[in-house]
């Protein structure tokens, strides 16, 4: 399973960067002028995609940027306390934003905006309430769930 989701980053960022090389191209084929009207809109979709499934592997993997500086100041046996705390605090700010994502693609729904090349908008901007739910779940049974460092 982890292999498709490294393959999807990987195809998104190569169109991503296929894509802008190709504008780059196309922009500057001397008294052309020419440009790819939907170039930008998918170029900022894409960095979406690639942040926020990267950022869903990266808490999978407890590969996150933490705040661990607590860990070299506390005795040994806060580790796990402070880790629980930094945990739900991070799983709860994960849920909140997941759930005002919610609302802003049911505004976008509701508004039929239309994003690249007729896609609804609403369908682009769904990778933000899913990845910050999976976040916060993942976070939430990171509590639960002891890894070898501890």
């Amino acid at each position: 399973m982890h292999w498709i989701e490294s393959a999807l980053l990987v195809a998104l960022f190569l169109s991503l960067l296929l894509v802008v090389v190709l504008q780059i191209v196309v922009r500057n084929i001397g008294a052309l002028s020419l440009s790819l009207s939907w170039g930008p809109d998918f170029t900022s979709t894409a960095v979406f995609w690639i942040m926020l499934l990267g950022a869903m592997i990266a808490v999978r993997e407890q590969g996150h940027i933490r705040v661990d500086f607590m860990d070299r100041f506390l005795p040994p046996h806060w580790s796990r306390p402070v880790s629980i705390v930094a945990n739900i605090c991070a799983g709860c700010v994960c849920l909140v934003i997941a759930r005002y994502s919610i609302e802003f693609v049911w505004l976008e729904y509701t508004a039929n905006t239309v994003g690249i090349e007729g896609i609804p908008l609403w369908l682009l901007v769904s990778i933000f309430p899913f990845a910050f739910f999976v976040m916060g779940i993942r976070f939430a049974l990171s509590i639960f769930l002891r890894t070898e460092e501890e």
